[in-house]
């Protein structure tokens, strides 16, 4: 069957990169599914993607997208391994992918059908509409796994500070709204005065900051932090550290102010702080963690919905994805076939 997807030839500034072609899809094989695609969560990953300032395309023409839901309309033979147990394998059925097993270069998910393994078939929450169980799950699983990574749990958050920055991204306000479901007390950052007042709607306290200058004192103030979830990098590693709890676990799952930052080893040294890294792949490497970070998505589902910024038509990818790329936006786009 034909189906339409966005491809990019080569790495280049949006949304002049990225073109829509038709493709020709064959029937599913063993442990295939062919998903009708019904909405589609954008992630700034992506945006970086077609830049080349993310994993690199195996190959180009490359595909792009890692989240995705839709209906199952065709199922190949069973395959070897199997989908989460509450997930339903059965033509009609309303099912999301599990962002981190989607092949982005092959396959991708900016297109409106799709072949995706069978095994990789996650349940959409009762009562979810496409657009927020589309914005759910990269939010679960990297929020979750970065909590994971910091030992922070549903049993031991109450009494905790958590700190999340940048939290008007799609994973910050799915952050916020765990810990919070957790029992922790939240500190959220933002760079906008005008999405503070939104965010303050979620967060126990919002800081206004660009840099460590502002935000050292700020949290300094409000107590310190005992876990922090970071994708700034650079420009607030050192106010972190600085303002840090002693025993603190700073969590870093991306870098957008650069790959390079200083803070004080004293500090780290004295305050027994851990630093560690998450990336989304990390998961997979731990049998049952990915399950486990689902079913708490599952469990927590009305506590932590998404909030939806935005819808654009699939036509409009292009212009979407380099808005996104904006940042001026709180919460998460979702593309429509």
């Amino acid at each position: 069957m034909k189906t339409k997807t966005w491809q990019f030839t080569e790495y280049g500034a949006l949304p002049a990169a990225l073109n829509l072609v038709e493709q020709e899809l064959p029937e599913p094989g063993p442990g295939e599914a062919l998903i009708k695609v019904t909405a589609i969560g954008m992630n700034r990953s992506e945006f970086n993607y077609v830049q080349g300032k993310y994993a690199p395309a195996r190959e180009f023409p490359s595909n792009l997208g890692q989240e995705v839901v839709g209906e199952i309309v065709a199922l190949g033979p069973d395959g070897d391994k199997k989908p989460h147990s509450k997930t339903s394998l059965a033509i009609g059925a309303r099912v999301a992918v599990t962002p981190g097993k989607v092949d982005m270069c092959g396959a991708g998910t900016y297109r409106d059908y799709g072949l995706y393994n069978q095994e990789a078939l996650i349940p959409i929450p009762e009562g979810y509409s496409d657009e927020e169980a589309a914005s759910l799950w990269m939010a679960v699983l990297t929020a979750g796994g970065c909590f994971n990574t910091a030992n922070l749990t549903p049993e031991n958050a109450a009494g905790k500070t958590v700190l999340v920055t940048a939290a008007s991204s799609s994973i910050g306000v799915l952050a916020l709204k765990m810990a919070k479901a957790w029992g922790a007390k939240t500190i959220a950052t933002t760079r906008s005065s005008a999405k503070a007042a939104e965010i303050a709607d979620i967060a126990d306290h919002v800081v206004v900051c660009s840099n460590s200058d502002e935000l050292g004192p700020q949290l300094t103030e409000l107590g310190g932090f005992d876990v922090a979830i970071d994708p700034v990098g650079p420009a607030f590693i050192p106010a972190m550290v600085a303002a840090a709890n002693f025993g603190a676990v700073i969590v870093s799952y991306e870098m957008i102010t650069g790959p390079q930052g200083e803070y004080s080893i004293p500090q780290v040294l004295v305050k027994d702080l851990t630093l560690k890294g998450f990336a989304l792949f990390n998961i997979f490497r731990h049998p049952g963690l990915c399950e486990l970070l689902v079913d708490q998505g599952l469990h927590y589902a009305d506590q932590i919905r998404p909030i939806i910024a935005k819808t654009i038509p699939l036509s409009a990818a292009d212009d979407a994805l380099a808005e996104l790329g904006e940042s001026n936006h709180l919460g998460k786009f979702v593309l429509i076939p």
